[in-house]
């Protein structure tokens, strides 16, 4: 548990409240039926900008001794699964077959990730954090899928 509080501190802070915020707005629209999706798409596309252009800040690296190369790549993985949450949450046109896929494509390149991670030998904390990312994007796919 105590490395799990660690793994979930080392996520910046407003990555943590934009997470927060999009499973709001997810809440507030399939549980209480608002329709209004401007709220979810202004928190998406934040946390997406937040993933893709700026993962070397808020993904990070694990240490000195590492490049931002990992933090990079892993933002894009996430923003591309923010972005198919996005489509899938506004129902655009056949909005289950881009998250379906979406899950194949994330679950192969963070597989693959993790796997590159231990073998590098990436701090447990740093792939932790990753597994708490990709949990959410899954959770957050599962509402919509589910609604």
């Amino acid at each position: 548990m105590a490395q799990f509080v660690k793994s979930f501190e080392s996520i910046t802070f407003g990555e943590r409240t934009l997470l927060g915020l999009n499973i709001v707005a997810l809440i507030v629209r399939y549980w209480f039926h608002y329709e209004a999706t401007l709220f979810m798409e202004i928190f998406a596309v934040a946390l997406t900008l937040l993933y893709f252009p700026f993962g070397f800040y808020s993904i990070g690296r694990p240490g000195k001794d590492y490049t931002y190369t990992i933090g990079i790549i892993l933002g894009l993985i996430y923003a591309l699964g923010i972005i198919s949450l996005l489509i899938s949450a506004a129902n655009i046109g056949s909005y289950r077959y881009p998250l379906i896929a979406d899950f194949f494509i994330l679950l192969i390149a963070v597989l693959y990730l993790i796997f590159r991670m231990r073998k590098d030998k990436y701090p447990e904390v740093f792939i932790n954090a990753q597994f708490i990312r990709v949990g959410y994007i899954i959770l957050c796919g599962l509402v919509i899928l589910l609604k």
